[in-house]
């Protein structure tokens, strides 16, 4: 042991010398070792109750080797007597609870520890320090909390809990390691909901024990133990011993564990457990509502309990218990997060008519024992420090000694380290030597057993070798034969054709039998055959080569010697027999060869049957060769016998011809008349020919002819037109007047037939005159609503509809006045919550400085309410960022912005929307999407409340509209993929979701596919006729007749296949369309979020691609919908709350049939060539796809957003509670880091609120450096709106727009024309002027009660002082300015101006009744906004009486009557005041300036050097809550000046402002405002 020590020492010296052997001057070892040794003198410690951290470096290494020397040999320093004789024993661990108790005295006594004030050590002295201050409060044990009256285990909210009882110092260590702070009330009232939630899981895990008897987890590890429901399992197989119950387990979590608590659920209905008590699967499994399931435990218990199931009831263990302060603020962070109320356990015995358990009766000893284990804790650490200062007191006195006998124990170390060394070496040589000599033994041995296994082994391998020669003999005789036959063969060719062509015959009907028997199994037993060989033949010849190859040389000299003497030997012997035997041996060798001849052949032939194909090819090339050669030389004969051959042939032609010749003779006598006939044919034939010609000449040539017929005919024309003319010429006279005569006649006669018809028919007319102007009205109304570019005279009829009348003007006017009342309220109610505010921060500083419980619970019984009531203002709860941890300046305004940020977020959904946009642009990887849309959902507290999931609704629609904006075609929208999908899919997941699934596709999966084991929906003919074929082989047991291998054309001819096929085909139709029905007749019951994203997306899409069929964008938005809405929870009902059981592959099949179907209604397409067999149901799902867009049409029929969730722009402004919102830190920077990487993407204007709000917050590493000390888990941010007074950057462009349409408008009411352009350059005539004069004194005269258009527009000039050349003039001016900043375009001749005012037109209703809604609205939020301010009011009283009256409490407050110490300053002071009369209601204390200096509360005094601090006094006096009065002098003579009134409000905003001074006197004293605050506090507060 002394070994080990001593190493250790020195290994610590060598470490410090290498540490300072860089920096050292003097690098010998005697000047290394005393800079060690001096850097190890133990340092003198400050005073402190808890010992210090011990720190890994190497200054302290030798101190911890001493103490590990101290430990070994002095184990006595572990236990010392206590002052009444009984031992104190150290516990293994100070901190674990134990079931005894211990006694002990509650107090020091001082003279026990007067001699540790002699000690080194600090924490001696300091407890030395505390014996004589009589201070002994400090370590007494106070009585622990009583129980609230009437309720039994719930313990009062104290603040004497073993830590926030102790008083110290503000900040004093002990005060934040031990005590609550000023915030431990509301700690204590926050958690005791946790705790008793706790309680209520211990009783639940109490009865489970013992009703499984068995131990489950911890109790706060039971919530995460009872997610996979292997524990309630349990539980009903021990209700139910009899019954066969089937748990799964499985140490990671699966959906398979629902299959435990649909167990569960049964049971719970066996025991017919009201449904009030009952949780659902993801309360569970999802941890949704865990507080449900411990309650359905406890309504179980009592259940059994009282029907006799179980004879023992469940436990009470509210106040029983104890547990950590971070497992309660964990628990009810979680609590806080989930947002779901906790049910109530009480009473619950009663509810199931049980009766009550009387509560126990407390005995003397149990309570005893009951408080001395509450103030275990106390005991323990107090016996801790104990023991920590007598093993360092026994600890210093070792190190003493050691030191003093250091030279020693190093001489000491050298001994046994030279003695060890010496000792190692020599048994290291030993073990050499013997290794040496053991591995030559090793080798010897090995090398004469391998000489002798080889000689053994070539022996047993004679007979071997000798076959392999024998082998090798055969072979080359063989290859001899072989080469023998085939010369032979080469003689007898067509013998071989033939053999050959039998041989292949036969050899290929055997491989096809063979074929068809190894079909199946061929490839794998080649494969497994090739393997095996291979296998084999490798290992027998690497061993045979690693064997020869080692004995090559042996077997070379045995071969020789074994191969001489055999020979030899066998040669004698042969000859010998060979001589006697020479007759046999003949006919042997005669009987062998031909045995061998014929295995030969018979091997031949097989081989030869291998090579089938080539032996046919190589026979087909010489029957080829053969054929050749005969052709040749048959053409070589013919060419011979040529002019033979020609002269025969010329014969024979000649002889063929007349016979020819004759035989058509014949034939043209017997059909001579028909051969007339056809020649007749020919003659017409060619002479329509002819004359076609002709005519076809006569049309190339017909305009001259025509032209020509023309000139003839006009001349003639002209001659007869003469003589009529010329006899006209005499009789002109008459013919004029019986013209005239006759013209008359026929007027007259029509205008009377006229008259009299109109006169008849009055009233017909005039109701056409009337339908006429109503549809030319109408036409030219309609093309002002509907047509994209209105010409200027539909315009012009319909201009009146944009003046106001008396009732929109006075309507726009108190609008306008009640929006200037509402701003008005918000700034003073946002002015009073900042006020509150302040107030809030200076009670927390108030607390902060001492105000104590009994204080705050008589003011709370001064004002008859409960404690909760007069700080109800929730920022000074634990878990918020802005307690006294964050109480400065520069951390509260980082989180007040980061409030705003997020406030900004939620609110303006075009930042988000961009940002989502932008990644995916960037091509983000998933897991980093994935965790910024958890972010995302966190951001907007995963939709839970009313407020937030309209704005993440909002969210989503502007990501879409986003997408849409940017997207040139549909096509190229529809194939995106945004990241607004992910979050479409993290909304949907919320319980009314899982509800809505449950009721429209619940019946369908459980009734249909879950329930129905005998349903199969397979489509797939081929599969439907195997499935029969089995079926059969599996009822029958022989093979079935029908062949397997049949295409599925031949399979659904199967009439036992079609008959399945078609019932699988009805039963997917009846299905479908139940499904259909339950969708329509749930439809109402779709959440409205899905609905208003549908709708948005329809409408933006439509109004983008405006070509496209709004028919066919509804059925795009409806495809979308069922894709990612209805699609995944039918295909996975498990996951998405439809079912509570896994499904098999069965039926997910059969679910993947129905979605298929479904599917196709949705896309709105038929089933085409890839679903061949499902086109019989095409006919019901061109009946589905209407009905499917009657579904959607009323799918996207809802109401607008803010209708629903009833949310205006005023909700943030007037509510009472402002939105919070849970984020982790980690979260809070992570939004910070996206939007600062991208805030050119997401504010393209400089001017943007975000970027100032981004530029106010800095860096993120900063932030996150800084804020880390506020929170490093989940904090609580209320949010709150950034007021900015942003101008909009295009106000004076809509200025001149809304100026020029205005003059536009008067001026196509003067002028006409066809284009506004035309209008705009037509001269001015007088008959213009007088219209335009006209028109200003009907319309535009002062005074007029008439409004017209655009009346309430900012104008810069008034149009009724101006002539109408001066209004086109500046209309005109207006205009071409507006062209050259790209507003308007003079291609379209300034169209766009003439439809602004069409849409303005068209509007104009529109926008009175939204005038109407909004001062609906803002009368609704000016009522709200003076609630919200009766609100303010009534908490700003409160908190200024609670200010108040705690001041006056503290003031008032009277201690122990302070005993003056005669003839002092501050006696002979309150002496002075006694005779003068003068006397403070809350005293005066008198101090010289040196003692306040001292004190460190004093920094400088102008006027007075510090030699004069001695002869200057300062009193401080208060007469008035709150108000102190610092006066001074010098002697009893007034310092001129030397006067100040300090409130206190003012010190504390100073500390609050970290303002480490302060200055009085008109600035000629400066005081420490942190340590004259305390010591205000400590004389005026007692404290």
């Amino acid at each position: 042991m002394s070994y080990k020590r001593g190493k250790s020492d020195m290994g610590g010296v060598g470490a410090l010398a290498s540490r300072y052997d860089r920096n050292s001057i003097d690098r010998s070892p005697e000047s290394v070792y005393s800079s060690s040794r001096r850097s190890l003198r133990p340092l003198p410690q400050a005073p402190n109750s808890s010992p210090p951290s011990t720190k890994r470096n190497g200054r302290h290494s030798e101190n911890r080797g001493l103490a590990s020397v101290s430990s070994a040999f002095s184990e006595e320093a572990y236990v010392s007597k206590s002052q009444n004789g009984s031992p104190i024993h150290l516990p293994e661990r100070p901190h674990v609870h134990h079931a005894h108790t211990i006694q002990h005295p509650t107090s020091f006594v001082p003279a026990s520890l007067d001699e540790l004030q002699k000690s080194s050590t600090g924490h001696l002295k300091t407890l030395s320090k505390f014996a004589r201050s009589n201070d002994n409060e400090e370590f007494s044990l106070a009585a622990p909390a009583p129980s609230v009256v009437g309720l039994h285990g719930r313990r009062q909210l104290k603040r004497t809990d073993s830590s926030a009882g102790m008083r110290s110092k503000p900040g004093s260590e002990r005060e934040n390691h031990y005590g609550w702070g000023r915030n431990w009330m509301d700690q204590q009232r926050q958690f005791l909901q946790a705790y008793e939630y706790l309680c209520h899981i211990g009783e639940a895990k109490e009865w489970i024990e013992d009703i499984i008897h068995k131990p489950i987890p911890p109790i706060v590890q039971l919530e995460e133990a009872l997610r996979d429901g292997v524990t309630l399992a349990e539980v009903v197989q021990a209700l139910n011993p009899v019954r066969s119950v089937r748990i799964f387990r499985h140490p990671k979590l699966q959906f398979r564990h629902s299959d435990n608590i649909a167990l569960f659920f049964r049971y719970l209905e066996d025991v017919e457990l009201p449904d009030l008590f009952r949780f659902e699967l993801i309360d569970l499994y999802e941890k949704k509502n865990i507080p449900k399931v411990i309650y359905c435990i406890h309504a179980l218990s009592w259940l059994l309990f009282r029907k006799g199931i179980v004879d023992f009831r469940i436990g009470n263990l509210v106040g029983q218990l104890q547990f950590e302060d971070h497992e309660l603020e964990q628990m009810q962070k979680g609590l806080d997060k989930a947002g779901i109320n906790m049910p109530s356990f009480s009473g619950m015995g009663a509810t199931f008519g049980a009766e009550p358990e009387p509560e126990p009766v407390e005995s003397e000893q149990d309570r005893i024992d009951r408080e001395l284990a509450e103030q275990k804790a106390t005991i323990v650490d107090f016996q801790a420090q104990v023991r920590g200062a007598l093993v360092r007191l026994n600890l210093g006195q070792a190190m003493s000694d050691m030191w003093n006998a250091e030279a020693k124990l190093v001489e000491l170390q050298a001994l046994i380290r030279g003695g060890w060394a010496r000792q190692i070496i020599e048994y290291r040589l030993s073990m050499r030597t013997f290794a040496i000599r053991l591995q030559s033994a090793v080798r010897g041995f090995s090398t004469r057993t391998n000489n002798h296994l080889r000689e053994q082994w070539w022996k047993s391998q004679e007979g071997n070798i000798l076959k392999i020669q024998s082998l090798v003999r055969a072979r080359r005789a063989r290859i001899n034969i072989q080469n023998i036959k085939v010369r032979a063969r080469q003689a007898e060719l067509p013998i071989s054709w033939f053999q050959a062509a039998v041989r292949g015959a036969l050899k290929r009907r055997v491989c096809a039998e063979q074929f068809e028997a190894t079909r199946e199994t061929e490839k794998e037993v080649q494969r497994l055959q090739a393997a095996v060989r291979g296998g084999l033949l490798r290992i027998r010849v690497a061993n045979e080569r690693d064997r020869l190859y080692r004995q090559s040389q042996y077997i070379s000299n045995l071969q020789a010697a074994i191969r001489g003497v055999a020979v030899r030997s066998r040669i004698t012997s042969d000859f010998g027999r060979l001589d006697s035997l020479s007759g046999l041996w003949t006919a042997l060798q005669a009987v062998a060869r031909g045995k061998l001849a014929r295995e030969k052949a018979l091997s031949i032939a097989n081989n030869l049957l291998g090579y089938s194909k080539a032996i046919s090819l190589l026979q087909a090339h010489f029957r080829g060769a053969v054929a050749r050669e005969e052709y040749s030389s048959l053409r070589h004969s013919l060419a011979s016998q040529g002019s033979h051959i020609k002269k025969t042939q010329a014969t024979m032609r000649g002889y063929l011809l007349r016979e020819t010749l004759s035989n058509q003779s014949n034939l043209l006598h017997q059909h001579e008349s028909t051969i007339f006939k056809l020649q007749g044919y020919f003659r017409g034939a060619l002479l329509r020919k002819q004359i076609g010609n002709v005519l076809s000449q006569l049309e190339e040539v017909e305009p001259q002819v025509s032209e020509l017929q023309a000139l003839c005919r006009a001349m003639l024309l002209r001659i007869r037109v003469g003589k009529v003319l010329s006899e006209l010429e005499t009789a002109e006279e008459l013919i004029i007047e019986l013209q005239a005569a006759a013209r008359a006649l026929m007027v007259r006669t029509r205008f009377e037939e006229k008259r009299r018809f109109f006169n008849e028919n009055m009233q017909k007319v005039v109701k056409i005159q009337s339908i006429a102007r109503a549809k030319i009205q109408g036409q030219a109304y309609k093309s002002l609503t509907s047509g994209k570019n209105p010409p200027v005279g539909t315009l012009k009829g319909f201009v009146h509809l944009l003046n106001d009348s008396d009732f929109d003007f006075d309507e726009e006017i108190e609008f306008e006045r009640l929006r200037k009342t509402v701003v008005q309220h918000v700034r003073q109610n946002e002015l009073a919550d900042q006020y509150i505010t302040q107030l809030d921060i200076k009670i927390a500083l108030l607390v902060k400085n001492k105000i104590t419980l009994d204080e705050v619970v008589k003011h709370q019984r001064h004002f008859g309410g409960h404690v909760g009531t007069l700080l109800p203002n929730t920022d000074i709860s634990s878990k918020d960022p802005f307690d006294l941890k964050a109480l400065n300046k520069a951390s509260r305004r980082k989180l007040e912005h980061y409030q705003e940020l997020f406030f900004l977020l939620q609110t303006h959904p075009q930042y988000l929307s961009r940002l989502f946009k932008r990644i995916r642009e960037q091509a983000i990887p998933d897991k980093d999407c994935e965790r910024i849309k958890h972010v995302m959902m966190g951001l907007f507290g995963y939709a839970q409340k009313r407020r937030e999931e309209y704005y993440l609704v909002k969210l989503i629609v502007r990501s879409i509209r986003e997408e849409v904006d940017h997207s040139p075609s549909l096509q190229d929208y529809l194939r995106s993929n945004s990241f607004w999908n992910r979050l479409f899919a993290a909304y949907i997941k919320s319980p009314r979701d899982r509800k809505f699934m449950r009721d429209v596709l619940g019946p369908i999966v459980k009734d249909n596919v879950v329930d129905n084991r005998q349903l199969d929906l397979e489509s797939d003919p081929m599969q439907i006729y195997l499935s029969a074929i089995s079926n059969e082989e599996l009822r029958t047991g022989q093979r079935s007749r029908r062949n397997p291998n049949v295409p599925r054309e031949e399979a659904i001819r199967d009439p036992e296949t079609r008959a399945t096929f078609i019932h699988h085909l009805q039963d997917l139709r009846d299905i479908c369309d139940q499904f259909f029905t339950l969708l329509e007749d749930s439809l109402h019951k779709m959440p409205f979020g899905i609905r208003f994203i549908a709708q948005q997306m329809y409408e933006l899409v439509l109004g983008k691609f405006r070509d496209e069929d709004p028919a066919f964008t509804l059925q795009l938005v409806g495809q979308w919908l069922w894709r990612n809405y209805l699609q995944p929870a039918l295909t996975e009902p498990e996951k998405h709350g439809v079912i509570d059981r896994a499904l098999t592959q069965e039926q997910k099949r059969n679910l993947g049939e129905i979605a298929k179907v479904l599917n196709q209604a949705a896309s709105g397409r038929e089933f085409a060539g890839e679903n061949v067999y499902l086109q019989p149901l095409n006919t019901y799902l061109k009946e589905s796809i209407y009905r499917l867009c009657d579904v959607w049409n009323h799918v996207i029929s809802v109401s607008p957003a803010e209708e629903h969730y009833d949310i205006d722009e005023f909700n943030d402004l007037y509510a009472k509670t402002k939105p919070t919102l849970y984020v982790k830190m980690s979260d809070i920077f992570s939004v910070h880091q996206l939007i600062t990487n991208d805030i050119a993407s997401i504010c393209p204007n400089q001017d943007d609120i975000l970027r100032e709000i981004i530029r106010e917050l800095g860096s993120v590493k900063s932030n996150e450096s800084e804020l880390m000390s506020v929170g490093s888990t989940e904090i609580c941010l209320t949010l709150n709106p950034k007021l900015h007074n942003a101008e909009d950057p295009d106000a004076e462009i809509k200025t001149l727009f809304t100026e020029t349409k205005r003059c536009v408008l008067y001026i196509i009411r003067v002028q006409a024309g066809a284009s506004l352009l035309e209008i705009l350059v037509k001269p001015i005539s007088e008959e213009d002027e007088d219209k335009w004069a006209t028109l200003v004194r009907d319309e535009l005269r002062p005074g007029g009660g008439r409004r017209g258009a655009y009346a309430d527009a900012h104008t810069i000039f008034d149009i009724s002082s101006m002539s109408y050349s001066e209004l086109k003039r500046i209309a005109l001016e207006n205009v071409l300015q507006l062209e050259d900043l790209g507003k308007l375009s003079r291609n379209n001749q300034f169209q766009d101006l003439l439809n602004s005012i069409a849409l303005d037109i068209r509007t104009k209703h529109r926008r009175r009744i939204q005038r109407q809604r909004e001062l609906e609205g803002v009368k609704t939020t000016l009522a709200r906004l003076n609630e919200q301010a009766v609100y303010l009011d009534g908490q700003l009283k409160t908190y200024n009486d609670y200010i108040e009256q705690a001041m006056v409490t503290l003031q008032n407050k009277k201690g122990k009557k302070r005993f003056l110490m005669p003839f002092t300053k501050q006696w002979d002071h309150e002496r002075e005041l006694q005779r003068s009369g003068r006397s403070f209601k809350f005293g005066s204390y008198k101090y010289s300036a040196r003692n306040l200096a001292d004190k460190g509360v004093l920094v400088h005094w102008r006027g007075y050097t510090e030699r004069q601090w001695e002869r200057v006094d300062l009193t401080i006096s208060s007469n008035e809550v709150g108000v102190f009065m610092i006066d001074g002098s010098s002697g009893n003579m007034m310092v001129p000046g030397a006067n100040a009134q300090v409130p206190l409000d003012d010190l504390l905003q100073a500390q609050f402002n970290n303002t480490q001074f302060m200055e009085f006197f008109e600035g000629a004293l400066r005081v420490n405002v942190n340590l004259f605050l305390h010591l205000i506090m400590k004389k005026f507060y007692n404290e």
